[in-house]
């Protein structure tokens, strides 16, 4: 229980402290600037423009009249910082307008690609830290052969935004079961995949007493549900109002060159187990490509990248002596 109660701990922080940054970040970029600049005008309906458009003015008559000696002389005006006055009027414009924009907006694959990767990057960076206050330790668990990427989490964000999304206006006793679901499922397919294509394993919850499955726990289905629900309430409208539209040919570009190389990444990853599968039966290299990944993804190379996956053999059973919590 207080496993499952510091992983909670630890999502929660991880939202608000995001929260928080990308607030404080809007605020800092908005000084001296319209939010309509900051968060493009086709997303303002013309209530909240004109609101936008006083404190704009407002803020303007500010800059006109605040001036310092030091850069009278080169007739240059200070720009001043948003007033707490100011503040509040632009994020009470924004959450009204984030409701408006959400109640029309519609997933695309946009969304999708970001959050994907987004929570790919995330959802490692967590289970470093889970593992660093559990059992005092670190280890590499990236999921592909490049970049600090763990698939498994960008999945199971993607899953639960295709899902979720529907249910984000829910009861929380709605959108808790359906959150419970969805990560039993995530956790048993993915590991059932794993097992089935390439005789690996990368965890087990054998040997504890709430174990269901070897991939699924009582505990583990209690805490995806706890997710699901702080991520449908919380952590998806905020993230898909952030997103938007791209509005730019660098956003788009950008976004192509992202999928281009996870999309190479995923796949240099599955041949890679692929050749070590072949290695170990005996194969030998049968073209340009094999070679390749023979000589760059040997064994000691997944053995060093994938520190906590087990190819060939079974894990051996949890043992919560060795946890330090």
């Amino acid at each position: 229980m207080a496993n499952t109660l510091l992983v909670v701990q630890l999502a929660v922080f991880l939202v608000l402290i995001t929260g928080w940054a990308m607030r404080s970040m809007s605020y800092r970029i908005a000084r001296g600037r319209s939010y309509r600049a900051l968060a493009g005008d086709e997303r303002f309906g013309d209530d909240i423009q004109s609101t936008l458009s006083a404190i704009e003015r407002e803020r303007l008559g500010a800059a006109v009249r605040v001036s310092d000696d030091a850069y009278e002389g080169l007739k240059v005006k200070r720009r001043p910082h948003l007033s707490r006055e100011q503040r509040r009027s632009i994020f009470q414009a924004e959450m009204k307008t984030r409701d408006e924009y959400l109640q029309t907006a519609s997933l695309g694959i946009f969304h999708y690609i970001i959050i994907f990767i987004a929570f790919s990057v995330i959802g490692l960076v967590a289970e470093e830290i889970w593992m660093w206050v559990s059992l005092g330790s670190t280890e590499s668990r990236v999921g592909v052969v490049w970049g600090p990427f763990s698939p498994l989490y960008g999945f199971g964000a993607l899953m639960f935004t295709i899902v979720l999304w529907n249910f984000r206006t829910c009861r929380w006793y709605e959108v808790l079961p359906v959150s419970m679901g969805l990560g039993a499922a995530l956790e048993q397919t993915t590991g059932m995949a794993m097992e089935y294509f390439w005789h690996a394993q990368s965890w087990t919850y054998i040997g504890l007493p709430d174990a269901i499955t070897q991939w699924v726990s009582w505990t583990t289905v209690c805490l995806w549900g706890v997710i699901g629900l702080v991520y449908s309430k919380l952590v998806m409208p905020e993230l898909v109002w952030r997103i938007g539209e791209p509005s730019s040919r660098m956003q788009t570009v950008l976004v192509g060159v992202l999928v281009a190389f996870m999309t190479l990444d995923l796949l240099m990853t599955a041949y890679s187990f692929y050749r070590l599968e072949q290695r170990s039966l005996g194969i030998p290299a049968q073209n340009p490509i094999d070679a390749y990944v023979d000589y760059h993804f040997n064994d000691q190379f997944i053995e060093d990248r994938f520190q906590n996956l087990v190819v060939g053999q079974q894990l051996d059973p949890n043992d919560r002596s060795q946890w330090r919590i």
